[in-house]
């Protein structure tokens, strides 16, 4: 029997055409049971083809070869779509108008309008996001969305989609494990950490971020995992 391959990816954020050509890329098999995706988070806002992503996740979802880490923005549109959010915040600054238009009826012009038409189109879309997990382990790798913050109340350190990813990476003991996360641009790790402009995934100790702000460098990284967490070429 095949083994598994893991293709990660994070921070589509509404583009999939860049992560159909990377996948491409990659070597995945549209067609093979044992190629599985992983999304790193924050699938959906800022682009323009958030419906898209939307149809793709589902197909996979549905085959059983998708795992998916909950990001920010897959926070803001759950808990738009639960009532617990007016979404007003998180339209103005991140992007969220995007994705409430494409899944929307054309003639949805209030709120709760937006709210009912999404989730009548679109009725696994919450039960998709409440599905999304806050880590996923393979071997020694640790798959995340930003990293973790530390509780100074509670003196440890927790999960946090927006966590300090600096302080994340220069505080946190790893042990022997490796975390791979998104959330931050890789860009700007690499500048950080080794005083390069590069987009390309930032690899540093027992840290790897590869979010490699697609809407701008029109690209996708991805990661790829073997069944016992090895990183294959």
């Amino acid at each position: 029997m095949e083994k598994k391959k893991y293709f990660l990816f994070s921070d589509l954020h509404g583009n999939l055409k860049y992560l159909s050509k990377a996948l491409e890329e990659k070597g995945f098999d549209l067609e093979n049971e044992n190629h599985i995706l992983i999304s790193l988070g924050d699938n959906f806002d800022r682009g323009n083809e958030n419906l898209m992503v939307l149809r793709f996740l589902k197909h996979f979802n549905d085959l059983n070869r998708l795992l998916m880490i909950r990001g920010n923005h897959d926070d803001f549109l759950l808990n738009f779509l639960l009532g617990k959010d007016d979404g007003i915040f998180n339209v103005r600054y991140n992007g969220l108008g995007n994705t409430l238009i494409e899944l929307s009826d054309k003639d949805s012009n209030t709120t709760e309008k937006i709210r009912d038409s999404i989730n009548k189109n679109h009725p696994y879309l919450i039960s998709l996001l409440k599905n999304m997990q806050e880590k996923i382990e393979i071997g020694n790798k640790v798959l995340i969305h930003a990293g973790y913050s530390y509780d100074l109340i509670k003196s440890r350190w927790y999960i946090d989609n927006f966590a300090d990813t600096v302080k994340f990476i220069n505080e946190f003991d790893t042990g022997d494990r490796v975390y791979i996360f998104g959330h931050f641009h890789s860009e700007r790790l690499n500048l950080f950490y080794h005083g390069k402009i590069s987009s390309d995934i930032f690899y540093y100790k027992n840290f790897i971020g590869i979010d490699t702000h697609t809407l701008k460098n029109k690209k996708v990284n991805i990661l790829v995992l073997d069944n016992l967490g090895n990183i294959l070429k």
